[in-house]
């Protein structure tokens, strides 16, 4: 770590620790709480598992709430080197990394967040060279995605059908999402997920797009009457800890391999702790004075009409606006590979099995001597 870094980490108060001080403990930034699914179950699960699996060569400390760096800040800051590692949100940055914005695109094509999470973990790492140079050229190591559970619209007006949405200002998460809020008669509005309460209880959205576990983790039943659920897609632009490339160069290549190796389970435990969340909150949101409303007919209906028009747009938008000029191959590898892992999931696969398989679909094809270097 440089001097800058040190010196700003020493003013900041939310922190805590995995592990003693060591030539090798790796600041972790990220914008999110503790309470959040990312550091309460996947880097509880990860950090030890490093630990344990490089003698205790590798140990991390964890900086969270946005103490180092916001969301949008995050990519920047973690290439210039304010922390090693961090968890990433793609859509803050489609200038920086304009192909990784195509799985944003793509996201309301599935509702079933552990393929999602393998599907474009797979992509990314194998079947995406350009996706890979784009992290490397902003200093960045790309080393796999989690998924959230299914996305909800949380408001204060219950939304049943598209023209519900008529005039409505809609926090989404960008991609595909924007598309959908645009064309459904809404107006987008960007805002990070920790200014959601605030936003809606302020008038400045009316609409929160954000899978129902919000309702409990960021308190949205406080200032919200509605969740309306449907088919919108799970959000998969959130690589699980990226690292400073100069960081990820200086680590022995054995320690490498032991970190890449623990990311398969934790990548799981992360996107189901964001399930078991969403079944949670919806489970007490009545409770809370919340009205859900599952699938109205009306607005099942414009998201699937939506859906069946909106690769065509995706391609299209990715060779006028990002210059992608082999877009639609990337968008069949990627629609591939979801299947392939939907399709595995179907098959029955036990959690463990599920684990095995990223492992030598994924990980074991990398490697360690070279990946990120």
């Amino acid at each position: 770590m440089n001097k800058i870094c040190k010196s700003i980490m020493a003013c900041c108060v939310v922190s805590y620790f995995w592990g003693a001080a060591n030539a090798n403990e790796l600041t972790v930034a990220s914008w999110v709480g503790p309470s959040h699914p990312t550091i309460r179950v996947g880097y509880h699960t990860y950090f030890p598992a490093v630990e344990q699996a490089t003698d205790g060569a590798v140990k991390f400390k964890l900086i969270s709430g946005g103490a180092l760096m916001s969301g949008k800040e995050t990519l920047t800051g973690l290439g210039d080197g304010i922390s090693d590692a961090s968890i990433l949100a793609l859509t803050y940055n489609p200038a920086q990394l304009p192909t990784s914005q195509l799985v944003s695109e793509l996201a309301m094509l599935s509702g079933e967040p552990l393929a999602v999470a393998a599907a474009v973990t797979e992509f990314t790492l194998l079947n995406c060279e350009q996706c890979l140079a784009e992290f490397s050229q902003q200093n960045v190591v790309y080393t796999g995605s989690y998924a959230t559970a299914p996305y909800a619209l949380i408001s204060k007006n219950r939304i049943l059908e598209k023209s519900d949405l008529q005039g409505k200002r809609v926090r989404t998460p960008g991609g595909a999402w924007d598309r959908w809020v645009a064309e459904s008669g809404g107006t987008v509005v960007h805002t990070s997920s920790s200014e959601m309460y605030e936003a809606i209880d302020k008038g400045i959205i009316d609409v929160a797009m954000q899978p129902g576990a919000a309702l409990k983790s960021f308190s949205l039943w406080d200032v919200a009457n509605h969740i309306t659920l449907a088919d919108l897609g799970v959000y998969n632009s959130g690589p699980f800890l990226a690292f400073n490339k100069s960081t990820w160069a200086d680590l022995p290549a054995n320690d490498r391999r032991a970190m890449l190796d623990q990311l398969p389970e934790a990548l799981v435990a992360t996107t189901e702790a964001y399930v078991d969340l969403n079944i949670e909150a919806l489970s007490e949101a009545e409770k809370q004075g919340v009205i859900v409303s599952e699938r109205p007919v009306g607005l099942q209906s414009w998201v699937q009409e939506f859906n069946g028009q909106d690769l065509s747009a995706v391609i299209e938008k990715a060779e006028a606006v990002y210059g992608i000029e082999n877009a639609t191959s990337l968008v069949k590898a990627y629609t591939d590979g979801l299947k392939k892992w939907s399709d595995l999931l179907a098959s029955g696969l036990t959690r463990d099995e599920f684990i095995a398989a990223l492992q030598i679909e994924i990980f074991d094809k990398l490697d360690a001597n070279t990946y990120g270097l």
